[in-house]
């Protein structure tokens, strides 16, 4: 499994080697070790263009996913790209009650679950299904190592 990471961040120094092994232990935990995916980390600039330019929502969100194709199809060996928007995720961090490498972690899985066909807006059932699996990953990756320097 590949992972590519990229940041463009200014402010927030982030540990990549181990952002990729977490990012690889996810995919491990979501039942596809052999999946590839990228990880780019962004500020809350780059994150409301990309919110707007694909969702058509004008704010900087935590997360977005975006899969390579279908879930219904089988999973290619490259599954998309999770963009995670560091600033949110500190600012969301303590009224979520989690550290900021909690959060992070949190959104990685929340991403990572997209791409792998999990989709929580679709029915109750399904978010239901994907918060069960979410909460899993992150239990089995605790204690979370320290992903900012």
């Amino acid at each position: 499994m590949a992972v590519w990471l990229r940041t463009y961040l200014r402010r927030t120094s982030v540990r990549l080697n181990t952002l990729r092994r977490v990012t690889q232990a996810v995919l491990k935990q979501g039942g596809h070790p052999s999946a590839h995916l990228s990880v780019t980390l962004v500020g809350k600039v780059r994150m409301q263009r990309l919110n707007r330019t694909y969702r058509h929502r004008n704010y900087a969100t935590d997360v977005l996913a975006f899969p390579m194709q279908n879930a219904s199809k089988s999973l290619p060996a490259f599954v998309g790209d999770v963009v995670i928007c560091v600033p949110v995720a500190l600012s969301q961090a303590s009224r979520f009650g989690n550290t900021a490498d909690e959060e992070i972690l949190r959104l990685l899985i929340h991403g990572t679950l997209h791409l792998l066909g999990y989709d929580h807006e679709t029915t109750e059932q399904e978010a239901k299904r994907m918060k069960r699996k979410e909460r899993t990953i992150f239990q089995r990756l605790t204690p979370v190592p320290h992903l900012l320097a």
